[in-house]
């Protein structure tokens, strides 16, 4: 009897409480449905969010992670070094010199398709101390260019002055020599670099163009021996009293043939107060030509100095011994054999002869009441051989007959390794 009433007692509390536990299922059913929900969203969410690691890796937005930074990135450079041996000097200290040229560094990185950043840091000679006449540091090139279109882009930055052949392509294994040729060092001031910008592009197919505005020379540092070399002001806190201007035209529409001209036109008395402004106007052309095994080279350029007079005595300098002349003019032509194909076709390696002779003179023309000086009317015979076991590194030697009208020239030898990468 007891069981049975138990029984039915269960049945009741099944029929009474069954309402409640349904609906208590119901709600169940529904808050997994939305949990479901919710978890869907946040994988949703997840799939479009850029993983953690990228996030930290593109800081700028850039759009690319570092390892396509680092493959929008190139690192390049060249190094040179040199023996120097006077022949016939008369046992001087500098006599003999073994000296580590130049360490040069470029980096370049593409910012976009079309925006492009280049720059490239010198150590010349190895050594700099604050103060002392050893090595320095410069900044020979950070530009960036603005690749709009085939017939107009745009450049702004520290850039190389559009003028000669070795001022715009000084790398050592492009050129023969040890050292650079006289013509680009007290004529054309090579390397010659400062701050401005411009615009380049291409007129018709292989004949392109460059305009540029740059900071000018500064003509107080302008000297009877090295012409216009020490007034370069070198981007650094550029003084733009007076700009100057620059334009460029190259053609290379016929093979193996590089033609090229330049005009430079600007004052350089900046703020000097001797009421003049000292205009300086360059004119230079040059060409390459490779025909077979024989490559030619020639380069002219004349420099004007307006108001030369008047900055001589500005400057106190009295005499033909430091005086500066209103006219420099310099050339040189340049032949090279490039024999091992003769020897050996199949091989990889390359070696050539080469002779340059120069004729370069900074007191070319003087203003009236100041008198040349005949050692800066100067010639230079250069012999020498190349060797490139690859394309990239030349060993080089030569011997160069130094000559001027005063007579007191000395000769040199020259031995060199250069590598670019």
């Amino acid at each position: 009897m007891k069981k049975t009433l138990i029984g039915w007692f269960a049945m009741l509390l099944i029929v009474i409480t069954a309402p409640a536990h349904a609906d208590r299922i119901d709600d169940l059913e529904k808050m997994i449905i939305e949990l479901q929900k919710e978890v869907e969203e946040l994988k949703q969410e997840r799939e479009k969010a850029p993983p953690p690691q990228e996030e930290a890796l593109d800081p700028y937005g850039q759009g690319y992670g570092l390892e396509e930074a680092i493959a929008k990135t190139e690192i390049g450079g060249y190094m040179e070094l040199h023996y120097n041996d006077t022949v016939n000097g008369d046992n001087k200290e500098d006599d003999e010199v073994l000296d580590f040229h130049r360490f040069v560094l470029m980096f370049s990185h593409e910012l976009a398709d079309w925006i492009h950043f280049t720059s490239e840091v010198e150590i010349e000679h190895a050594f700099v101390e604050g103060g002392e006449e050893s090595g320095e540091v410069e900044l020979e090139q950070a530009y960036v260019d603005f690749l709009t279109g085939e017939h107009l882009n745009y450049r702004a930055g520290v850039m190389l002055t559009p003028m000669g052949i070795i001022n715009q392509h000084h790398e050592p294994a492009t050129f023969n020599g040890v050292e650079r040729p006289f013509v680009d060092t007290v004529i054309i001031p090579t390397t010659w670099s400062e701050s401005g910008a411009g615009i380049f592009g291409e007129i018709v197919p292989g004949l392109s163009y460059q305009l540029n505005i740059m900071g000018g020379l500064e003509a107080e540092e302008f000297s009877a021996d090295k012409g216009l070399r020490d007034g370069r002001q070198k981007a650094f806190k550029t003084n733009v009293e007076d700009f100057a201007y620059v334009a460029r035209l190259d053609y290379k529409g016929l093979p193996g043939l590089a033609l090229g001209a330049s005009y430079y036109i600007g004052d350089s008395a900046q703020d000097l107060a001797l009421g003049a402004d000292v205009q300086v106007d360059i004119v230079e052309a040059d060409f390459r030509y490779d025909i077979r095994d024989f490559k030619f080279r020639g380069q002219i350029a004349q420099v004007g100095i307006g108001d030369a007079g008047k900055l001589n005595s500005f400057l106190g300098k009295t005499s033909g011994i430091d005086a500066i002349a209103k006219e420099l003019l310099g050339w040189y032509l340049e032949g090279a054999y490039h024999f091992l194909p003769l020897i050996n076709k199949k091989t990889d390696h390359d070696a050539a002869f080469f002779v340059r002779y120069e004729d370069y003179d900074t007191q070319k023309d003087m203003p009236t009441g100041f008198a040349e000086n005949p050692a800066f009317d100067r010639e230079a015979w250069t012999l020498g051989l190349t060797y490139w076991p690859i394309q990239n590194l030349a060993l080089k030697f030569d011997y160069q007959d130094l000559r001027n009208e005063a007579g007191t020239a000395e000769d040199l030898l020259n031995l060199g390794i250069g590598w670019q990468f």
